[in-house]
């Protein structure tokens, strides 16, 4: 990425921070189940995996589960039919799921709006692209650590640089190319560069079929950038997004401390055999170290060589031969499962508080990690910071609609409107906690938009069956209190 860098600073792009590209590599290995905590080196040198609950995926996965939990539907107010059509052409809400859990784990991603095998005509004026058979409208996602925002404003990225790796044929051999993509906001809309770089050498090079540069004509940008919905504390951060569990880091570390050591103590709870030394004798054995040199070694051998594992040699000086203890005994050591149930559902709820989930979202229950369903639908937190970046999201699809529109208005479609609005409404349901619910549904019922029955069924969750029978009851009950009256 060096080349990168040098290149937008000769286009004098000077204040890029390149540091903080380090915290999204950080978070990616978190995600990836690969945190740098999880590697603990012995005292003779050797390293163990601690057992992990990869909650740094799972908190992602759970994030970008509520936010799609209900279906985005998307209207053009005048090309709709069109926008659809590309829509489902580039996969834009199939691949929405993955994309909004890469914007949890990076705090940011980005979707760029491509024009792929158009017919290309040079004028005075500029190209002109003209459709043929082969002619398609594609998006393309990058992650967080792809994009290089290079002028922003109030909080909005303007100009942008994206960066991707592609393979090309180059003199015989194939090699590991950079493509630069520069959007540059300019006086007659955004202009777009092209460049290539060789990965080993930095040198440029040119593709067919790619032009060098070219001006859309409009201020509507070919790119979108989603981010997480919460303020980035870390300085220098280039106005990208933080990671869900950004400042999240201590309580995943400490959580995976917990867990690894509920996983210790049935590692080595099993019976161990203590052996007097007398009983073994030591022999010397070859072997390679990690640097690939040949040491030697000595190693206790046992009486028998069956289940090894469960000997375990002691000194004279603990079993002194006047002691009446044997030469060998049993330790059975205890499993402390309930202080440790406790300390890692103490920590998945600070862990879950964190990250905006609020306290009380995971249930850890027989080794598993569940969701407390009931917990969910009253938890503020959770409701509120689902809404606030379910509408973060609906910007991220509003601007790529607009780019895809855009596409097709430099194809020809000169009547296209790229600004047009693009309706996507808010959702009802999951992402509000049950008291907003029910107070929603008492006034539909008042005001007679709601049947009694639908009530019944949206607040308590009860069957169609269930809410007819509830219903019949309160009837039943209203006529015994009529007739009580009546008999006075």
């Amino acid at each position: 990425m060096e080349i990168i860098f040098e290149f937008l600073k000769k286009r004098g792009y000077n204040n890029i921070s390149q540091s903080y590209y380090s915290y999204i590599n950080k978070w990616i290995d978190i995600w990836k189940g690969k945190a740098e905590w999880l590697n603990v080196e012995t005292v003779d040198n050797k390293e163990y995996p601690m057992y992990t609950l990869g909650m740094g995926k799972r908190v992602c996965e759970d994030f970008a589960s509520t936010i799609n939990s209900e279906p985005f539907t998307i209207t053009a107010q005048k090309d709709n039919t069109l926008l659809q059509e590309d829509l489902r052409k580039a996969k834009v809400l199939k691949k929405l799921s993955s994309n909004i859990e890469t914007m949890a784990y990076t705090g940011t991603i980005g979707t760029v709006a491509r024009i792929k095998n158009a017919t290309i005509s040079e004028t005075k004026n500029g190209y002109i692209l003209t459709k043929n058979a082969k002619t398609k409208v594609q998006t393309i996602d990058v992650g967080a650590n792809q994009i290089i925002p290079l002028t922003i404003e109030d909080g909005e990225i303007i100009d942008c640089a994206i960066v991707s790796k592609q393979k090309r044929f180059i003199n015989n051999k194939i090699k590991d190319v950079y493509y630069l993509e520069l959007h540059e906001l300019k006086e007659k809309g955004y202009q777009v560069t092209n460049k290539f770089f060789v990965k080993e050498d930095g040198t440029e090079i040119k593709v067919d079929g790619v032009l060098d540069t070219y001006n859309t004509l409009s201020d509507v940008p070919l790119f979108s950038i989603g981010k997480i919905n919460r303020l980035n504390p870390i300085s220098d951060n280039n106005g990208l997004g933080i990671s869900l569990f950004g400042d999240s880091i201590d309580q995943l570390m400490i959580l995976d401390l917990v867990y690894n050591n509920f996983g210790m103590d049935f590692k080595l709870g099993q019976k161990v055999l203590v052996i007097n030394k007398k009983l073994t004798r030591i022999e010397t054995e070859d072997y390679t170290d990690k640097n690939g040199e040949i040491k030697t070694r000595e190693k206790v051998v046992y009486p028998s060589d069956i289940r090894k594992q469960q000997f375990m040699e002691i000194g004279n000086e603990i079993i002194d031969e006047g002691t009446e203890k044997p030469y060998i005994f049993e330790y059975n050591p205890d499993l402390r499962v309930g202080d440790n149930k406790t300390g890692v559902q103490f920590a998945l709820d600070n862990l879950s508080f964190k990250v905006g989930f609020g306290t009380h979202y995971y249930s850890f229950e027989s080794g598993n990690i569940a969701t407390a369903t009931e917990a969910i639908l009253s938890n503020k937190d959770f409701v509120n910071n689902g809404s606030k970046n379910r509408k973060a999201v609906n910007e991220y699809v509003i601007g790529i609609c607009r780019a895809l529109l855009l596409c097709e208005k430099m194809l020809g479609q000169k009547g296209i409107d790229e600004k047009q609005e693009i309706d996507i409404p808010d959702v009802d349901g999951f992402l509000e906690d049950d008291a907003t619910i029910r107070q929603k549904a008492k006034e539909d019922v008042s005001m007679g938009l709601m049947s009694k029955k639908r009530y019944l069924m949206k607040v308590y969750g009860m069957t169609e069956e269930e809410a007819i029978s509830e219903l019949k009851a309160i009837s039943d009950e209203d006529e015994i209190s009529n007739i009580e009256v009546n008999g006075e």
